[in-house]
């Protein structure tokens, strides 16, 4: 690895996006946090990233059932029945 490399799997950017949810949720393994927080730590773009993706999540969770058409909770349902797997 070069020199100031980061492990994998924090590989670069993009592939920081797809470890946002586990981040956030503190549900990744000891050294891949470590490796995202190093990323993070040079990154301000991810950081940017993160904050808003934090955000979203703050905000959804305000969000009641009854506040969404009866279609779009179906679709979410879906959605995320496919997606998560918390």
């Amino acid at each position: 690895m070069r020199k100031g490399a980061l492990p994998t799997p924090v590989r670069n950017c993009k592939h920081l996006v797809g470890l946002l949810a586990d981040f956030v949720e503190h549900q990744l393994p000891p050294a891949v946090h470590a490796s995202l927080e190093r990323h993070l730590a040079a990154c301000p773009r991810c950081v940017t990233q993160l904050k808003t993706y934090q955000s979203t999540v703050s905000m959804l969770r305000t969000i009641k059932d009854d506040d969404l058409p009866a279609e779009l909770r179906c679709t979410l349902k879906s959605f995320l029945d496919r997606n998560c797997h918390n």
